[in-house]
């Protein structure tokens, strides 16, 4: 009587210990990293972010570099605009925002922003 008992106290706790450790939340992220930089970077620079689908709304206020000239900023899955703003011309940048992912926009020495 007395090892029934105790086998059942063993089963019950080992079996809340296995429902406790097996139940992990599976991670799911909805937002990705941008990364920015510029060869020449101009004094008065700053950048915008725009959706896609209306590009006359900002997703930020005007952005800065950091002091390593890089913008790194992170936004919800989808398709945006990178608009630069400075003296020195530099064309608008569409990319893409995939979920887990840093994507990459590079200006090399001619202004020219290109998506890795």
């Amino acid at each position: 009587m007395k090892t029934t008992k105790f086998f059942k106290t063993v089963l019950g706790l080992s079996l809340l210990l296995v429902m406790i450790s097996g139940c992990k939340k599976d991670e799911f992220t909805t937002t990705g990293t941008l990364k920015v930089t510029y060869a020449n970077i101009p004094s008065d620079l700053s950048m915008l972010i725009t959706p896609v689908e209306n590009s006359q709304i900002a997703i930020s206020d005007w952005l800065k570099l950091d002091y390593n000239g890089t913008l790194i900023y992170d936004l919800n899955i989808g398709n945006y605009i990178l608009r630069s703003s400075s003296t020195t011309y530099f064309p608008l940048v569409g990319f893409q925002i995939k979920a887990g992912q840093t994507t990459e926009i590079n200006f090399d020495a001619n202004n020219e922003g290109h998506v890795k």
